[in-house]
């Protein structure tokens, strides 16, 4: 990279962002006000990651967070909470780590992917508007990998793969679930059987997303006979656990400053990982 406009194509692909990175005068080169076609080769290149300030309130629960940088936050979601909210009087994870930041309230808390309100495990924020759209892009292109552990009823063999293609759209008849349907949007899960308690008719399965439908490893594994324990829509009622049995466990990521591929990985709650290790 030797220009202003070329840091801009690779790290901050977000042309209203450029704009007033600039007219704000929030991107300086030796400390003076940059223009596009700036040459930044052996200059010092300071740019504001937190243009703004908001106001959080504060709520009681804490987020238990795995991993945080000057630009990223991961945090491990609960059950049963919602990323947002329409109601707001509800506790919903934003809240919780709008609270977290209450007293560095110019930090955004802005979540690049969701997660069902059942479904537990490792969720992906921005903490920088300025960085926000290329950890979109690289979420889209991706460069942002999410891998969940489902826990389902019926026997699948150790190690057999596969990848299920199915379309996925909107239910007429119930606007709170979706169908695999031929017109639906393109759909893409990759499956790696882990484990199997052959006495208890459960199995352990690695799901990879490539696209990221809403309950999209939900319907696709109903779809093809491997329902989710305690999943109230699509999977079977269960007393092997206490919640849902869908888990985002890791995430691969390409980390656009830093320049590396991370990894980071969640432990599992102590029901889920006890049915873990019946099943090795």
């Amino acid at each position: 990279m030797k220009t202003i406009q070329e840091f801009f194509d690779n790290y901050i692909p977000s042309r209203k962002v450029q704009h007033l990175l600039i007219q704000n005068k929030q991107i300086l080169l030796d400390g003076n006000p940059v223009k596009r076609e700036d040459d930044i080769v052996g200059l010092n290149l300071d740019i504001n990651l937190y243009p703004e300030s908001r106001h959080y309130e504060e709520v009681s629960l804490k987020p238990d967070v795995i991993y945080e940088d000057e630009i990223i936050l991961i945090v491990n979601k609960p059950k049963d909470i919602l990323v947002h909210s329409d109601d707001e009087k509800e506790i919903t994870m934003n809240k919780i780590v709008e609270s977290y930041y209450k007293d560095q309230n110019y930090i955004s808390a802005l979540p690049i992917h969701r997660l069902d309100k059942q479904t537990s495990g490792l969720l992906v924020y921005s903490k920088s508007p300025v960085f926000q759209p290329i950890l979109d892009k690289l979420l889209s292109e991706k460069q942002i990998r999410r891998n969940y552990l489902a826990f389902v009823q019926e026997k699948m063999k150790i190690g057999e793969t596969m990848v299920i293609d199915k379309p996925i759209g909107n239910d007429r008849h119930n606007s709170n679930k979706r169908i695999i349907y031929k017109d639906g949007q393109k759909a893409l899960t990759k499956v790696r059987c882990l484990a199997c308690n052959k006495a208890k008719n459960y199995s352990v399965l690695l799901c990879t997303l490539d696209t990221g439908r809403t309950h999209q490893i939900r319907v696709h594994l109903s779809s093809i006979g491997y329902p989710i324990l305690n999943d109230e829509l699509y999977g079977v009622s269960s007393d092997l656990c206490i919640r849902m049995g869908l888990f985002a466990q890791s995430v691969d990521l390409y980390h656009p400053l830093k320049e590396e591929n991370m990894f980071i990985e969640a432990e599992l709650p102590n029901d889920l990982n006890r049915l873990y290790q019946e099943a090795l």
